[in-house]
């Protein structure tokens, strides 16, 4: 009798972490997008009025980012500090590879794809009205990921648990 208590508490136990992980996704996805946004203001205020260097905020944002976009800086300024002599959008799009194994939408990865060709190749003026349209569009993916959160994160949560209280029924 202890064993199949025990078997049952697994089988819940599992299934409900099964459950909670998939929830979770849907609540990093919504903070990976923030942070871009966050990223992107940034990166146009400091082109539009402080006039730094693209290596120089790329640098001192991944410094204070974290989490998978902080990955994504990270990579992207290690490929600037390498001085390999590569165009700066071939360097951004390594980056966007590691953020589309995170499950980035496609839409926002193909913006942020344009934003990189963009950046460091053209004027200021140029520059800050690709971020702003980036900045829409990452605004327009944060609402579409908040409501999928809303729906979908509660709904993985109870299924995981159902899952496992289902199979132990099944079983005993």
């Amino acid at each position: 009798m202890l064993m199949k208590g025990v078997g049952a508490g697994l089988i819940l136990f599992s299934t409900g972490a099964m459950g909670m992980i998939l929830a979770r996704s849907f609540s990093i996805q919504v903070h990976n997008l923030r942070q871009l946004i966050s990223f992107i203001q940034v990166l146009e205020s400091e082109i539009q009025f402080a006039k730094t260097t693209l290596p120089n905020v790329i640098a001192a944002e991944a410094r204070q980012s974290s989490g998978d976009i902080g990955r994504f800086l990270q990579l992207v300024n290690k490929g600037l500090a390498a001085g390999t002599g590569e165009r700066f959008s071939v360097i951004w799009e390594e980056g966007l590879n590691n953020l589309a194994a995170n499950g980035l939408p496609a839409a926002v990865l193909e913006d942020l794809h344009h934003v990189g060709e963009v950046l460091g190749m053209s004027d200021t003026a140029e520059q800050v009205k690709h971020l702003k349209v980036a900045m829409h569009r990452l605004g327009q993916a944060l609402e579409t990921a908040e409501q999928e959160r809303e729906k979908q994160a509660r709904l993985w949560q109870y299924l995981g648990f159902s899952a496992g209280l289902l199979i132990i029924l099944l079983l005993f």
